[in-house]
């Protein structure tokens, strides 16, 4: 064996050693492009800026960042957790000096909307983003034939007393249900009584109807949707969505897409 040969198995040896020191070092300290409290969210500010946002949780307090794709400059996000859903954030840009701020929702875990104001000029943008790879997002499918907004009607008519439902349905196979109900007794008098829904749900059976779980407490919001044709029918109401004779109970006609009303803010 002569020298040559020599050096060539070293460097072979030399090469063995580094790849395998890579693959342990990438074993031993993985790394991810985000944390496990951290999610990047992609959308738009006004249906027309586009925005991708980054935000990570520590109980209550809030924060991160996010950048208009056209610029590519980073703005920090400072703020909290409202409740269980809600958020407010303020938007600060490199010097420190407050510029805007986010007032939304978790509408999903992987889905937040809410409103945009500048700090300069008070007006109000409605913003909208979710995870790229999020499944809690809606389909976007041609095959989805159940989101619309849908509005109660009788005898063939939109009921006077209005009912709305606006429907989702999301990547995983769950639909995203909000609406409002009332019920007037004498408008003249205020006898009147309003109610509300938010759920999501698993679609059951013929994955056109749903029907709450049996086990659920007595006093819960529940009724049971069956989809049809640009249409779905209500029943089973438990009559606890809201104040007294408010019911969601009856026929539904899809009017156009759905509309999206999240509890506690002003849109």
């Amino acid at each position: 064996m002569n020298a040559v040969d020599i050096k060539c198995i070293i460097r072979r040896i030399m090469l063995g050693l580094i790849v395998v020191l890579i693959a342990l070092a990438t074993n031993v300290h993985p790394v991810s492009p985000q944390s496990s409290s951290e999610r990047e969210f992609v959308g738009t500010i006004n249906t027309t800026l586009s925005v991708r946002i980054r935000l990570w949780r520590e109980g209550n307090i809030l924060r991160g960042s996010y950048f208009y794709e056209r610029v590519g400059k980073n703005l920090r996000l400072d703020g909290m957790m409202e409740d269980a859903n809600r958020f407010s954030l303020n938007e600060f840009d490199e010097r420190g000096h407050q510029t805007g701020k986010f007032e939304g929702a978790f509408v999903t875990d992987d889905w937040i909307e809410g409103t945009w104001a500048s700090v300069d000029t008070k007006k109000q943008l409605r913003f909208r983003a979710w995870v790229l790879e999020g499944t809690q997002v809606p389909a976007a499918s041609a095959h989805d034939k159940i989101s619309g907004q849908y509005k109660h009607v009788f005898r063939g008519r939109f009921d006077p007393s209005p009912a709305t439902l606006n429907v989702w349905l999301l990547k995983d196979g769950r639909v995203r249900v909000t609406g409002d109900a009332e019920w007037i007794g004498n408008a003249r008098t205020g006898n009147v009584n309003v109610g509300a829904v938010e759920t999501i749900f698993a679609l059951q059976g013929d994955k056109k109807s749903y029907k709450p779980a049996d086990g659920l407490d007595d006093d819960a919001c529940l009724f049971t949707i069956a989809f049809g044709m640009n249409s779905l029918t209500v029943t089973d109401d438990t009559l606890h969505c809201g104040g007294m004779n408010v019911s969601f109970n009856g026929k539904y006609r899809r009017i156009g897409p759905p509309q999206l009303h999240i509890f506690g803010l002003d849109f």
